[in-house]
């Protein structure tokens, strides 16, 4: 009989698998860690959209390029959120480190 321990580790290595994540940061000083790979699952899902939007632009061109659009779209929100996230969390930082 499995514990649930080993089960719930392999639910989160499936689920990291299925977005490319990789495996998930042990403590949270290492967010930045787990965004970064969440930002790259996220590129290499973008990517994907936009390579199969083209090889099947000949067969389906609706389908096509809604993929072509909706990975392009991605792609410019993965780099608002990563730079956001990172600004955020600079401030947050050079905060705790001027309070005494």
């Amino acid at each position: 009989m499995l514990q649930k321990a080993t089960i719930k580790k392999a639910c989160v290595s499936v689920l990291d698998g299925l977005f490319f994540l990789g495996a998930t940061p042990s403590s949270s000083a290492d967010s930045w860690k787990f965004r970064r790979r969440l930002i790259y699952g996220s590129y290499r899902l973008a990517v994907a959209m936009i390579v199969f939007g083209a090889i099947t632009f000949f067969f389906d061109t609706g389908v096509s390029n809604q993929l072509v659009i909706g990975g392009v779209a991605l792609l410019s929100i993965i780099a608002t959120a990563y730079t956001a996230s990172a600004t955020i969390e600079d401030v947050k930082r050079n905060r705790q480190d001027i309070e005494p």
